[in-house]
């Protein structure tokens, strides 16, 4: 039961446990050599720093930002289903309801994430060169605050808090299992559970595979719309080196989103005075043209 309440209330701790449990499982079981690699360290040092940021951004802000959405959801008074509306199904039932309501909005947030506008919030995530189970816990805190905004307007409603410890287990031990260097699909059952296959090709820095597998647990979404890559064993480069982000370095990695939306402004603004430019361009060759016949009429008439 300790066991479960500790699994159920993931903490810096127990992130950090289960994932150099999975390291050494993929080291002394699977002979991933690469996994103590200097490589591997480096990134691993830089996702631990991230996430010691993250945590500090979150006692100071993220907590009281949060508790304003809890107060903003409340105050659009959106209707609730009863909790006890859950009473007469099957408690593993509503558990896979849970599971798979929680990925169709991690889908949604995913693929919005994975637009020009959303990548810097997510960019983070995908800076790892060394994809593994740390790689679950590099996330941004703009994209962790986010993400939890929307399981507040999206979920709430729902109402099954009996099946919140169950979901954020499944969800956890899952996020690692498919960061991990694994070559296994799941044969017949690769659309209804993610594999760290289907995963790796998400974060491969090849542009075939850039905004696919969206899905964290459940591929059918993907198959659904639109957006499901799986062409078998991934060997391509992991992590976003090629759209600017560095894989290392902790403060250039916490400070992309804003160096990136500072670079988008400043190029719609440079678009924005070169539109303005070619109409007036055209504009003023307009009136030269309409302004020619009279010309030449007055010229005639001398």
């Amino acid at each position: 039961m300790e066991l479960i309440d500790w699994l159920a209330n993931p903490t810096w701790k127990s992130e950090i446990v289960l994932c150099f449990i999975a390291v050494f499982i993929l080291y002394f079981g699977f002979k991933k050599r690469s996994e103590l690699s200097r490589h591997a360290a480096e990134n691993t040092v830089a996702t631990l720093l991230v996430g010691g940021a993250n945590i500090f951004v979150a006692i100071y802000f993220l907590n009281d930002l949060n508790a304003l959405a809890q107060s903003a959801y409340k105050s659009l008074s959106i209707p609730t289903l009863d909790p006890e509306f859950w009473d007469t199904t099957p408690f593993w039932i509503v558990c896979l309801i849970g599971v798979a309501a929680k990925d169709f909005v991690d889908y949604w947030n995913h693929r919005l994430m994975h637009t020009k506008w959303g990548w810097p919030t997510h960019a983070a995530h995908h800076s790892d060169t060394h994809v593994n189970a740390f790689t679950a816990n590099r996330i941004h805190f703009l994209e962790a605050f986010l993400m939890t905004c929307s399981y507040i307007l999206l979920l709430t409603w729902l109402q099954m808090p009996y099946a919140i410890p169950v979901v954020i287990i499944f969800h956890t031990l899952h996020s690692k299992y498919v960061h991990m260097d694994l070559e296994f699909e799941h044969g017949p059952l690769k659309y209804l559970i993610a594999s760290p296959v289907y995963h790796r090709w998400h974060h491969a820095d090849v542009p075939e595979a850039y905004g696919k597998n969206l899905a964290n647990v459940m591929p059918i979404y993907d198959v659904m719309f639109g957006t499901y890559y799986n062409p078998g064993k991934c060997d391509a480069p992991m992590g976003a080196l090629k759209s600017g982000i560095a894989d290392k370095n902790p403060v250039l990695i916490l400070i992309y989103p804003f160096q990136e939306w500072a670079r988008l402004i400043r190029q719609a603004w440079s678009d924005h005075l070169q539109a303005k430019t070619e109409q007036c361009d055209r504009s003023a060759a307009a009136d030269d043209a309409s302004a020619a016949p009279q010309r030449a009429e007055r010229h005639s008439s001398v």
